[in-house]
């Protein structure tokens, strides 16, 4: 290696800093550092010339200003081209070879304190920009900004673009990952921290971060990790669907367990309640209007959780105040724009599944209203996939989900709707799948039942003409939902 070679540190993490520096000296690198990695240079006595004096600018505003400055982005960027090596050169401006940098502990803050001037302080900016520009121009400008790398750095040093390259790859990683702490901070800062006992199970630490969506009106306890999983799918159940009717939605382990759209209140609760009065027991109720104080005296007979609507009569909570350890909640309107969820990887985002889904008729006529379709299908997307929802006219009678075969769904839906039946069923009933069926076993199980029963189903198999052909052949009323609708 030649001379003339130049290297810029600024490092929040000292890890190994004298090794590395070491290193570059003798392999003849003139060193450029700033603030506190320059403080510690001079500790450990490294010769290198501090960044202020080369760009003829002091650091500013309490060290926020430090690098951003062109004499030292323009060394990162200026590529090996004549042009711009030309003209770097009537600037006074060095080429930088390589930068080591890394940021902030943005992470270890918001671990560490909730107190926002601190966490926004630790928003890293040059040391950020620094690895952008880096990265851009990766095959002349070599980034490290992990300490771990200086040992493979200083053993296999980078000679070629792909060496290089696989320090340009991990320094973005680092950034992106830095930029997606951030996000779901600044997402999460206007939420307030609200303690949980445990998680899902004892042995799991959990906290919530809520915002002012609800408030709790009664119970002497708080919300759980559970309560709070279950009371997001009805609140979100009964207040996606625009309507002048009344909703009842029963949640128990995050999936609906009774439903209903009614003229009254009252009867929306009773429909609801029948669906599965079994797994009601202890379970989520939600509302989409004020409960009334008649409604009230209904609830009162059963043990429930927790009971969420938007406002309640002075008369209702007067009633539901009664049983002490039942929280009651006043749920505002809103709307889910996002849903998040961590991986082993990171973190998944997705839109929330909000679309209104319509109708396509494959056969027979549709007997359903517009607003029912729309509240079948907001129920059917709480059911874990494979997903069946079996209703009446107006209510969830049955549901199955969770299975790796649609079939077992199926059959289990039916087979619990029967134990109910003390005579033979002559209702109408529909049916609703959140996925295709890409066979038609399923539906020579449905026409076996000898039910009267429509199906409401996706397509999109490689089958779907004989998905066709099946049901007008043999008369099944099937109707096409033009989204799918899975839940993992």
């Amino acid at each position: 290696m030649g001379k003339n070679k130049n290297a810029l540190i600024s490092v929040y993490d000292k890890t190994d800093l004298d090794k590395i520096a070491e290193f570059l000296i003798k392999k003849n690198y003139k060193i450029y550092s700033t603030g506190g990695s320059s403080e510690y240079l001079k500790k450990i006595r490294v010769k290198h010339i501090q960044i202020s004096k080369y760009t003829k600018q002091k650091e500013i505003l309490e060290g926020r200003v430090k690098t951003l400055h062109p004499k030292v982005f323009g060394g990162i960027l200026a590529s090996n081209t004549q042009d711009h090596q030309n003209e770097i050169k009537r600037e006074k401006i060095i080429n930088f070879d390589l930068i080591i940098v890394n940021l902030y502990p943005f992470e270890e803050t918001i671990k560490n304190t909730n107190k926002k001037d601190e966490i926004i302080e630790m928003i890293d900016i040059g040391g950020h920009s620094l690895i952008r520009a880096a990265v851009k121009n990766y095959q002349k400008s070599i980034i490290i900004v992990d300490p771990s790398d200086y040992k493979n750095f200083i053993c296999n040093y980078p000679k070629t673009n792909e060496d290089k390259k696989k320090y340009a790859i991990k320094a973005i990683k680092n950034v992106t990952s830095y930029d997606i702490a951030i996000l779901n901070w600044f997402q999460d800062s206007s939420y307030e921290k609200y303690p949980l006992r445990y998680g899902e199970n004892p042995q799991q630490k959990a906290t919530a971060f809520i915002n002012n969506n609800f408030k709790q009106l009664s119970g002497e306890k708080k919300l759980s990790y559970n309560n709070l999983l279950d009371l997001d799918a009805a609140v979100t159940i009964a207040n996606e669907t625009n309507s002048n009717k009344h909703i009842c939605i029963i949640v128990k382990h995050n999936i609906p367990c009774g439903a209903s759209i009614e003229n009254t209140q009252i009867k929306s609760y009773i429909k609801a309640l029948a669906g599965d009065h079994v797994s009601a027991f202890g379970g989520i109720v939600a509302f989409n209007k004020k409960i009334k104080t008649s409604t009230a005296n209904y609830l009162i007979e059963n043990f429930y959780e927790v009971i969420a609507a938007p406002d309640f009569d002075k008369g209702a909570l007067e009633i539901l105040k009664r049983k002490k350890n039942l929280r009651i909640l006043k749920v505002r309107k809103f709307k889910k724009k996002i849903e998040k969820r961590s991986i082993f990887a990171g973190t998944l985002v997705q839109d929330f599944n909000n679309k209104k889904s319509n109708i396509k008729k494959v056969f027979g006529n549709n007997k359903l209203k517009k607003e029912n379709i729309n509240f079948f299908i907001s129920v059917l997307k709480y059911i874990k996939s494979n997903a069946i929802a079996l209703f009446d006219k107006n209510s969830l009678i049955s549901q199955s989900g969770g299975q790796t075969s649609r079939v077992d769904s199926l059959e289990n839906c039916l087979y619990k709707f029967n134990l109910k039946q003390n005579k033979k069923n002559t209702e109408q009933l529909f049916l609703f799948s959140d996925a295709f069926f890409p066979f038609t076993d399923s539906l020579e199980f449905i026409k076996n039942k000898k039910l009267k029963i429509d199906v409401y189903a996706p397509m999109g198999s490689k089958n779907d003409k004989l998905i066709e052909q099946f049901v007008k052949k043999n008369k099944l009323n099937f109707f096409k939902l033009t989204d799918r609708h899975f839940k993992h």
